[in-house]
């Protein structure tokens, strides 16, 4: 196996957005692909930051990223958003890194893990900033960041939601209408397949409707499309109801 590229690679990014006293985002091009991605920048009480699905950033975004706190924790979601994972490991030694379980073979192919959702040694038991939720004892190849800020709790995501508005090109034609990516929160077809196969959908379906009912639920964050706010809870069930 070739190792890991460590090169620190940049691609088109927009600026660091704050969305909550402890939570930013940054949303960022993917190499040959329309599709953007985004990067969930979380601080715990302690200072540290958890970086979900990291990105490479220009050296400002990451002058301003490392002004935020001391990057001690990566998150990689799934083992497809990786891409960035040894380049941030590279820069940063310290970085532990956490994935769901059923994905830790695949992630550790490019960088080495520290823990899984399931055992994510929580740095702050009595009232933790940032946790991990498994959809259930399905595969768990996906799974949940949750964040509590002073506005309330965001439930950060990778594949498994999406939140794209249908967009014109070819492109977008195929991946979004014909592929149904596109049209508001959803998970798409490739997410069924890819993540959602047998007892994992149910499961999936039923930490939707768990986190719905949540009161103090506020946002959430999607792998890929728009930050979900307002009425989440109905974001949430609209989903849930078309697994």
């Amino acid at each position: 196996m070739a190792a890991p590229d460590t090169t620190w690679h940049v691609l088109p990014h927009d600026p660091l957005v704050q969305l909550a006293d402890n939570l930013w985002e940054v949303a960022g091009d993917l190499p040959n692909m329309a599709l953007r991605r985004r990067m969930v920048i979380a601080r715990l009480g302690n200072g540290d930051l958890v970086l979900h699905n990291a990105i490479a950033l220009d050296d400002a975004g990451m002058a301003q990223l490392e002004g935020l706190g001391r990057p001690a924790w990566l998150v990689v979601p799934n083992g497809w958003h990786r891409l960035d994972a040894p380049r941030f490991k590279a820069r940063y030694p310290q970085l532990q890194v956490v994935c769901p379980r059923d994905s830790r073979a695949r992630v550790a192919e490019v960088v080495p893990v520290t823990a899984t959702y399931d055992a994510f040694p929580q740095p702050e038991p009595d009232a933790p900033t940032v946790w991990f939720e498994s959809f259930g004892d399905a595969r768990q190849l996906e799974g949940a960041m949750c964040v509590r800020s002073a506005d309330g709790v965001t439930v950060v995501l990778g594949d498994s939601l999406f939140n794209l508005p249908h967009q014109k090109g070819f492109y977008w034609f195929v991946y979004g209408r014909l592929l149904g990516a596109t049209g508001g929160p959803k998970v798409t077809l490739i997410g069924r397949l890819a993540l959602l196969r047998g007892a994992a959908k149910p499961a999936y379906r039923a930490w939707l409707e768990r986190t719905a009912a949540r009161s103090d639920l506020v946002r959430a964050i999607p792998g890929h499309g728009e930050v979900i706010t307002g009425d989440v809870a109905g974001a949430l069930r609209s989903v849930a109801a078309s697994l």
